[in-house]
């Protein structure tokens, strides 16, 4: 028979699979995961039955798994750091997941992206934008995949304007971006797009966004500091759709006129 759930032991996804609590120093808090589980698998669970799901920096896996668990066909992982890869792989054969319902990638994410022909219908990008600073090469390489949907939850700058917040990144730290070809010894340049400047650049590479995730209705998270951020508009979560006929930027007004007003 199941322990009783409480406010400490909450019902949910990752109270159902709590070694996600003990493979990761990253985001560990159970009440947190679990509302994070309703925003991000909960409110997309019709476009991940039967798809092939490609998860984006996929950590210790608690994202794939999650997919699975909602219907997902099967789950591809890249993730650059391989002792979480290693802790993923632990965790599927304790969980006893189908070996053919998934697949972990260890490496950099844009040579693997560069090199990988992946046949994928919804890409998972939770946590990784403010990451990086390479958004032209993530998005063209997403694009040519030719997904049906993206589902993306991030940081963004909370400002009007197409503005980016550029920051650096401790590689050594699991909670900041992994090493790249572009680090500067252990630093790497992140950057935190506003909202408008997300949907620009979106926009240029064809995804569109459908839904805004209301945060606001997560419940019994008044002292949630990360609910908190969501809701004051320091982070978003977004499902997009992908479609050809938007190439070029039909989902976000642009200052494409700027540059050539200032040219001499």
């Amino acid at each position: 028979m199941p322990e009783p759930t409480s406010d400490e032991n909450p019902p949910g996804f990752f109270t159902d699979h709590p070694r996600f609590l003990e493979t990761s120093t990253t985001a560990v808090g159970m009440r947190r995961l679990n509302l994070r589980h309703e925003a991000l698998i909960d409110a997309n669970r019709d476009i991940l039955q039967g798809a092939r799901v490609l998860d984006i920096a996929s950590h210790d896996g608690r994202w794939m798994m999650a997919a699975l668990k909602a219907g997902a066909a099967h789950v591809t992982g890249i993730e650059a750091r391989p002792e979480l890869v290693e802790n993923a792989e632990k965790t599927f054969a304790e969980y006893g997941a189908d070996s053919s319902s998934y697949r972990f990638i260890t490496g950099d994410l844009y040579g693997v992206l560069a090199r990988e022909d992946l046949q994928i219908d919804v890409i998972q990008c939770f946590g990784f934008l403010y990451h990086t600073l390479r958004f032209p090469e993530l998005f063209s390489r997403l694009s040519a995949m030719q997904p049906r949907h993206l589902v993306m939850d991030t940081r963004v700058l909370n400002q009007e304007g197409q503005l980016i917040k550029v920051l650096r990144n401790e590689v050594t730290k699991q909670a900041h971006a992994a090493a790249e070809e572009f680090a500067a010894g252990t630093k790497v340049l992140v950057g935190w797009p506003t909202p408008s400047a997300l949907r620009m650049m979106l926009g240029i590479y064809g995804f569109t966004v459908d839904n805004e995730y209301d945060w606001n209705k997560a419940g019994n998270a008044q002292d949630d500091k990360l609910v908190s951020r969501y809701r004051s508009g320091g982070r978003i979560t977004w499902r997009c759709s992908w479609s050809a006929d938007d190439m070029g930027g039909a989902s976000g007004s642009g200052d494409d006129a700027e540059a050539e007003a200032d040219a001499d």
